[in-house]
């Protein structure tokens, strides 16, 4: 169907469907899950950080799926990323700056995500976004997702002789996670979790790497810059604003930072259940379900 020039909360509650108002010209929708949505994007972009095959961690409970980091940008000019599902598709997206609203088929109203605020994309929600302000809103969003075709598993890089330095001038803080065995109803994923963290490494400082061999991270500086030191590489690899890496295959990173102001980094991670049970969430969510 097509809107046009008509609220779409009034066109929804005609439906029996979840119903927000917002005014949205010559926009096609469709119904998912009970939730109708614009059907295509509208003046976004994203941009993929990193993108690995789990095949090659030997995670045999989740094998034919991706661990991904994008970047992405919601025009103020009323941008729009479209009604989907996440049935497949365990995420975590953070809102980095801006205000945007948020359209859940698990909630009665529209949520509005401001920076600092986190979106769990789990079980079978389905979605849209939508940016009504002046300002343009960032995105950093991770996913687990089904990757078409056979996964191109690379070949294992030999590990250099590597020691983790001590922890210092750093705080990391875990955001929050998705258990991805619950999302597929124990079908999959046995023990393992999607869980974000976010790090800040001061002038100075030193990150030693966090999770174990075999459970892959993926991280995005946001701010700042770092070098990255890994056990499968030669030498430290810069990564300034807004570029990111993949850390697998059994590697061990640490990152340093040399220059003179704080760098600010994400990072996306499948580990097991056991590794984050006592840790805080510290992650503001804007919505729960069912409310």
């Amino acid at each position: 169907m097509t809107l046009r020039t008509a609220t779409l909360g009034l066109v929804l509650a005609a439906l029996g469907t979840t119903a927000f108002a917002v005014e949205l010209d010559d926009v096609k929708t469709r119904v998912l899950n009970g939730l109708e949505g614009p059907s295509g994007p509208n003046n976004i972009t994203n941009v993929a950080i990193a993108n690995a095959p789990l095949a090659e961690e030997g995670l045999g409970q989740i094998v034919g799926y991706n661990l991904r980091t994008r970047s992405w940008t919601i025009s103020g000019d009323m941008g729009i990323v479209p009604i989907h599902s996440h049935a497949d598709r365990p995420a975590i997206v953070y809102t980095l700056t801006g205000e945007i609203y948020e359209y859940r088929s698990d909630a009665k109203e529209r949520i509005l995500h401001s920076a600092g605020g986190l979106s769990l994309e789990e079980g079978d929600v389905t979605h849209w976004w939508l940016n009504e302000g002046p300002d343009d809103v960032r995105l950093i969003a991770f996913d687990v997702y089904k990757a078409r075709g056979t996964p191109n598993v690379a070949d294992t890089p030999v590990q250099q002789d590597f020691d983790l330095p001590a922890q210092s001038g750093a705080t990391l803080e875990l955001l929050g996670l998705v258990d991805i065995e619950a999302h597929y109803g124990g079908e999959k994923g046995e023990g393992l979790v999607l869980s974000t963290y976010r790090a800040v490494i001061e002038p100075g400082g030193v990150l030693p790497s966090f999770v174990a061999a075999g459970e892959p991270l993926q991280v995005w500086v946001w701010q700042g810059a770092v070098n990255e030191h890994r056990s499968d590489t030669d030498g430290p690899v810069i990564l300034a604003a807004e570029q990111g890496a993949h850390l697998g295959s059994g590697a061990q990173a640490y990152w340093e930072n040399t220059g003179d102001v704080p760098a600010e980094l994400f990072f996306g991670v499948v580990e097991p259940l056991s590794e984050t049970e006592g840790v805080p969430q510290v992650g503001f969510q804007a919505h729960h379900s069912g409310q």
